[in-house]
């Protein structure tokens, strides 16, 4: 890396054209890439590259979102830093520093039930509640004892008269009575205590208080980064794993439109690295983030950094990014594609769909990867397909099956796409994402098959949408 050259923005912007393309991305370092032998490959089409040609295309790279393998692929092509970045990098920001404050739900997702975040009662509502309590139980003992002395065995006769005033009386502990039972209803209705964490984890939300979370605006920003503690982390195979981050309360929405994704940044060497990724938790999902992520030994990202992370650990998250923003009635049937990790947008539509029983959209999924353990949220996957088989079809494809295996054996195909995903009609939808290998022959094999020639770059409303 220190032999590569500092180029102006001048001398940058003069690499503009199809067999001339430059273009800057990423934070404190901004690199320079020269892309011209790719851009043929670039999944999203010649066009979206030629419009940030020359220029700090980092904003429109993290909006579209890009997996860990196309960052990879692009470090072949880095050909330097803009002037001035060199120095930077060589004054590394401070990494974010765990909050010492923890609030008690933090970490006790991953070491045991949540703590109960209730506050104390007072002691002057202490007080109240229990004169209340007196007050009912004399006025009671009250008409108890007029009830005892009119019985005519009772030894008491001279108190069997007295008329008037003991009406007073015994109207007045009666409404006494009436009133502390309701002033005791009222108060503990109104001053319940219960919260988030008081119900049984098994009760599946309400799907308005589903739908009402989708609408809020939630903890997350566009421009800005936010840092979250990492709660929980989970290994899920050899090289993936789940991460479980706190939001800042424990019925924070995030606010992730769905089918958007995030950006993570970190601090690496010195050097400001992001990434975007699709959270596989939801706007109903209160207080947290949850992200199942592919490691590669030498990311820059995963394997230097988020294989590390300890619980505590806070990490930056901007966003919603990205072009998608389902919603229910925007077709009748979807066909998915995916690889690999590709899979995280395509649950994040399967599971709303899924979810919403008034969401009528009939989804077919193919999911291709090259072993069994390869295969992310297969258990999620299988279950919604069992659960809501009228909705819902999966088919597994591996490069590397084992014996016994039942699905898709080689690679995902034009026959498999033909025979199990929807036909191009005015109320269909094809959705890809994946290694632009997998990307690139599915766009050639759709169009064959009569669906619309994907964009450049995809709008919500194509009817070929690439992630």
């Amino acid at each position: 890396m220190s032999e590569l050259k500092t180029y102006t923005q001048e001398e940058i912007s003069q690499h503009h054209t199809k067999s001339d393309l430059w273009l800057v991305v990423h934070g404190k370092v901004m690199e320079v890439y020269d892309i011209s032998r790719y851009i043929e490959d670039h999944p999203g089409g010649v066009d979206a590259l030629v419009e940030v040609a020359g220029t700090d295309a980092t904003t429109s790279y993290e909006d579209v979102g890009h997996s860990e393998d196309s960052r990879e692929i692009m470090e072949q092509f880095l050909v330097g830093y803009l002037a001035g970045a060199a120095v930077e990098a060589s004054k590394p920001a401070p990494p974010p520093q765990p909050d010492t404050k923890t609030r008690p739900n933090q970490l006790n997702h991953a070491q045991g039930p949540p703590m109960s975040t209730r506050k104390q009662q007072p002691k002057w509502e202490k007080y109240r509640t229990l004169a209340l309590y007196i007050a009912s139980l004399g006025s009671i003992a009250l008409v108890d004892y007029e009830a005892y002395i009119r019985n005519p065995r009772s030894s008491w006769p001279h108190l069997e008269h007295g008329g008037f005033w003991r009406g007073v009386l015994i109207s007045s502990a009666v409404g006494i009575s009436i009133a502390t039972a309701v002033s005791i209803y009222v108060e503990k209705t109104l001053h319940a205590t219960k919260d988030f964490d008081s119900y049984p984890a098994h009760m599946k939300p309400l799907n308005e208080v589903a739908r009402v979370a989708t609408d809020k605006h939630g903890v997350l920003n566009p421009r800005e980064y936010k840092a979250f503690p990492l709660i929980r982390k989970d290994q899920l195979s050899p090289d993936s794993y789940r991460f479980v981050f706190a939001l800042p309360q424990q019925k924070s929405v995030l606010g992730l439109p769905i089918g958007q994704h995030v950006a993570i940044r970190a601090n690496i060497d010195g050097k400001s690295v992001s990434r975007s990724y699709t959270p596989v938790s939801n706007n109903s999902d209160l207080g947290r983030l949850e992200l199942c992520i592919k490691v590669y030994p030498d990311g820059a990202l995963t394997g230097h950094y988020l294989t590390n992370l300890k619980i505590g650990d806070q990490v930056e998250f901007r966003g919603p990014t990205g072009m998608m923003r389902y919603r229910k009635g925007m077709c009748s049937q979807i066909g998915m594609v995916a690889g690999g990790t590709g899979i995280t947008p395509m649950y994040q539509v399967i599971r709303a769909i899924c979810e919403d029983p008034s969401d009528k959209t009939i989804i077919s999924l193919l999911y291709g990867n090259n072993t069994l353990n390869d295969i992310l949220l297969r258990d999620k996957l299988d279950g919604f397909a069992n659960t809501y088989p009228e909705k819902f079809k999966v088919w597994y494809v591996l490069g590397k099956p084992p014996k016994d295996w039942q699905y898709g054996k080689g690679f995902v195909t034009k026959d498999l796409v033909q025979n199990r995903l929807p036909a191009p009609t005015p109320d269909s939808k094809i959705m890809l994402c994946g290694p632009p290998g997998l990307v690139n022959a599915m766009k050639k094999s759709l169009v064959e098959l009569g669906f619309d020639k994907p964009n450049a770059v995809s709008k919500m409303n194509d009817q070929v949408f690439s992630f």
